[in-house]
C-alpha cells in the first residue's frame, strides 16, 4: 500500500505513561476541507471557517489532540511548524498555515500530562503515508475511553481505527476515528462491542441512563472524532457534506452520541484527483465507512493502565436500547 488517498500523511505522537496523544493530518496542495461539530462539548480551533457559510476552503493540516482543552495549544504549534516549511495561505507578512483542530478529553488515567509543541513537531516529523499509520492505542487514540458515561473504570479501551472502501464511480473513501465516547460502540450486530461495564457484562449506556432516575454524570470525559477523506473533487457545500454523512456514520456506531457530554466533530478532505458523478453515493460510503472506522479502533485498541480493550474482554453483550 502506498497511500489510501494520495498525497496524505499521518503521524502520531504518543505517551502511554500519561495516557495521551495527538494525531497530525498533512494534506496535500489543492484540498477542499470542511468540518461540523455536533457535539455539545467541544473543544476546537477554526471550525467555524470550514462550515459552509465559512471563508475557509483549504487547509494545511488537521489536528486531533488529547489533552482536553490544553491540548489545543500542541494543535496551535502546527502552523507555526508547517509555516517554517513555508506553507499556508500567502500574506506580505509571510505564509499563514491553515489549520482545523479538535480535542479528546483523556486526562482521567496516567499522569497529569498533555500533547506539547514538541508532540506536534514529533508527530509531523514521523508522518507516514495515510493508510501506513498505526492503530489502535496510538496517538490521539491512546487514552480515550467506550461507555464512559458514568466513570472511567467501567468504561471499555477506545481507540484510533480506520477504513475505506474504493466506490464503483472510482473515488475512494476513507475514514479515520478518534473514538472516546460517553456512549457505547455497537457492533454490526446491534449489540455492544466496548462500553460500560457492570458485574462482568455490558450494559448499555442508552439503558443505564433511562433506568436511573438520579444518573451520576460524570461530566466532560467524551468525544468521538473523525476524518472523512475522498479523492473526489468535490466543491465545498458537497464536501461539507461528507462531513454530515461522517456524523450519520457515528450515529450508526455509537449510542447514544453527540450528547450534552460529548464534542464530536467530523472533518472531511476532498484531493480533487478523481471525478465524480454522484456526490450521493460518497455520502452514502461515507457513513459506512465511518461506522467501520470506530468499530475498527476498539478492536485494534489495547488495554491502558487497568482498563480493558474489548478484544481482552469475555463479557456477555448486551442488545441496544435503540
Amino acid at each position: 500500500m502506498t497511500s489510501l488517498i494520495d498525497g496524505i500523511r499521518i503521524g502520531h505522537w504518543t505517551d502511554t505513561e500519561a495516557a495521551t496523544g495527538m494525531t497530525v493530518f498533512l494534506l496535500p496542495d489543492g484540498n477542499m476541507t470542511a468540518a461540523e461539530a455536533r457535539g455539545q462539548s467541544t473543544g476546537t480551533l477554526n471550525i467555524p471557517v470550514y462550515e459552509p457559510q465559512g471563508v475557509a476552503d483549504h487547509a494545511d493540516a488537521i489536528v486531533l489532540t488529547g489533552g482536553t482543552i490544553f491540548g489545543l495549544e500542541a494543535a496551535a504549534h502546527v502552523p507555526v511548524a508547517l509555516a517554517r516549511e513555508g506553507l499556508g495561505v500567502p500574506t506580505p507578512d509571510g505564509p499563514v498555515p491553515m489549520v482545523p483542530a479538535a480535542v479528546v478529553y483523556d486526562i482521567h488515567m496516567g499522569s497529569y500530562a498533555w500533547p506539547t509543541a514538541a508532540s506536534a513537531e514529533h508527530a509531523i516529523a514521523n508522518a507516514v503515508p495515510a493508510g501506513q499509520e498505526e492503530v489502535g492505542t496510538v496517538g490521539v487514540g491512546t487514552g480515550v475511553l467506550a461507555g464512559s458515561a458514568i466513570d472511567s473504570r467501567s468504561a471499555t479501551k477506545g481507540g484510533f481505527g480506520r477504513a475505506w472502501r474504493k466506490t464503483a464511480q472510482g473515488p475512494t473513501i476513507a475514514v479515520w476515528a478518534a473514538v472516546n465516547p460517553v456512549g457505547d460502540v455497537m457492533g454490526e450486530d446491534g449489540r455492544v462491542l466496548a462500553g460500560l461495564r457492570r458485574g462482568g457484562e455490558f450494559v448499555g449506556v442508552a439503558d443505564t441512563l433511562m433506568n436511573d432516575p438520579e444518573p451520576e454524570l460524570d461530566w466532560g470525559r467524551a468525544t468521538t472524532l473523525v476524518v472523512v477523506a475522498t479523492d473526489a473533487k468535490l466543491p465545498k457545500r458537497e464536501t461539507w457534506r461528507l462531513a454530515q454523512a461522517g456524523h450519520n456514520g457515528i450515529a450508526h456506531a455509537i449510542s447514544p452520541c453527540a450528547t450534552g457530554l460529548d464534542g464530536d466533530t467530523a472533518f472531511a478532505v476532498a484531493t480533487g484527483k478523481v471525478e465524480v458523478r454522484s456526490a450521493l453515493a460518497l455520502e452514502a460510503a461515507a457513513a459506512v465507512v465511518t461506522s467501520e472506522a470506530i468499530r475498527n479502533a476498539v478492536r485494534a485498541a489495547t488495554g491502558l493502565h487497568g482498563i480493558p480493550s474489548a478484544s481482552e474482554l469475555d463479557v456477555r453483550t448486551a442488545p441496544s436500547a435503540v
